[in-house]
């Protein structure tokens, strides 16, 4: 059996209000001929379908999309489970009625505790699951954390577990000692949220979501896929794409995935960025990070005839850890002395109008050296 590992899609994502629904389209659609190179026979979703917990429409029908052609079109069994990022009971809607498609969805403790075989292996489902959720299902006080509540759950799966099988858990959670990025998005303060990977000793293997880069864990039965993209400017190193597992061989394959665009940042001075001398790719998503641009009116929008995908401008300002004034500023008025600051930082003197708005400042605040 070849299973293909895919996770985080966050279809619906964007990254400073622009939209990334058409490039998720696109590598969605390079996944499906991916499934018909390798001869995929088992594609597994280990949670976060969506960005949010009600998906839009437009995202809704990427989704539905893939489905059909993977599930209906290639009737490849497609086994999910809802993330943190998804609405378990909206994305759980007639789970019931799709099994008989060979899609199986687990959005619950009850779906994650029976099976899904197929050719006789054995799949536990285990979605994102909120302690409070868990300590209410299992009627448990003592449930207070991630782990107590993962660790409850698979206890409950391992007193059923015929371990003469070959059995995969598949999850969407945290697992102590992953690589963090500023897209994994921390749902509470601490390590609350952290599972200990020995939980998985009794699995023949896990396969995870949540960590958004496939290198967040070195283990020989736990795994990590990543997410599709780059979702954040953090990731950029990141490798993205999918896990192949080969069952008849017993080996995992990691295959990267091709992109149209991608995140990059560059850095440079605002004129070289005007003339095309960055070392980044026009077209690529940016963020630029620039010196000499305190004096441009409207950056962003001069930058953006350029870069039509420009998504974050970052200004460098000049600094000097030996920083020292050119003149003597220790008889220096503080407006003076403000002024004085601001040509050496700048290049460019006070104007009439910051001027004035000082001098207003000042007197308010009682500066009696201003007058």
């Amino acid at each position: 059996m070849k299973i293909m590992h895919i996770a985080d899609l966050h279809i619906g994502r964007t990254i400073n209000q622009f939209s990334l629904l058409n490039d998720q389209q696109m590598i969605l659609s390079q996944l499906i001929e991916r499934i018909d190179e390798e001869g995929i026979e088992v594609l597994v979703i280990a949670g976060d379908i969506y960005d949010r917990s009600i998906p839009s429409k437009e995202a809704m029908r990427v989704y539905e999309s893939f489905l059909l052609s993977v599930n209906v079109d290639r009737k490849i069994p497609v086994l999910a489970v809802s993330g943190n990022h998804d609405g378990a009971e909206r994305l759980g809607h007639a789970r019931n009625y799709f099994k008989q498609f060979q899609y199986y969805l687990s959005t619950t403790i009850e779906d994650s505790l029976t099976p899904v075989i197929i050719d006789d292996v054995h799949f536990y489902l285990v979605p994102y699951i909120d302690p409070a959720y868990a300590r209410q299902y299992f009627n448990d006080e003592s449930i207070r954390t991630h782990q107590d509540t993962y660790q409850k759950i698979i206890s409950n799966i391992e007193n059923n577990m015929n371990k003469n099988k070959k059995n995969i858990l598949i999850s969407h959670l945290f697992v102590a000692g992953g690589a963090v990025t500023e897209s994994e998005r921390e749902l509470v303060i601490g390590t609350v949220e952290h599972v200990n990977k020995s939980l998985f000793d009794e699995f023949d293997y896990t396969l995870l979501g949540h960590l958004h880069t496939p290198d967040a864990i070195k283990d020989e039965k736990v795994f990590y896929s990543g997410s599709l993209m780059r979702y954040s400017f953090s990731e950029i190193g990141q490798r993205k794409g999918y896990r192949i597992f080969d069952l008849n061989e017993n080996v995992v394959h990691f295959k990267p995935l091709k992109y149209e665009r991608d995140l990059e940042v560059a850095q440079g001075t605002f004129n070289e960025a005007m003339q095309l001398q960055l070392e980044c790719n026009q077209h690529a998503y940016l963020r630029l990070e620039l010196s000499e641009m305190e004096a441009i009116n409207e950056p962003m929008a001069k930058l953006k005839q350029i870069y039509p995908n420009l998504l974050e401008l970052k200004p460098i300002l000049k600094t000097n850890n030996t920083f020292t004034m050119s003149k003597d500023v220790t008889s220096l008025n503080t407006m003076d002395l403000i002024a004085t600051f601001y040509q050496e930082m700048t290049e460019e003197s006070l104007d009439d109008q910051q001027i004035d708005t000082l001098h207003s400042l000042l007197t308010a605040g009682g500066d009696s050296d201003e007058a």
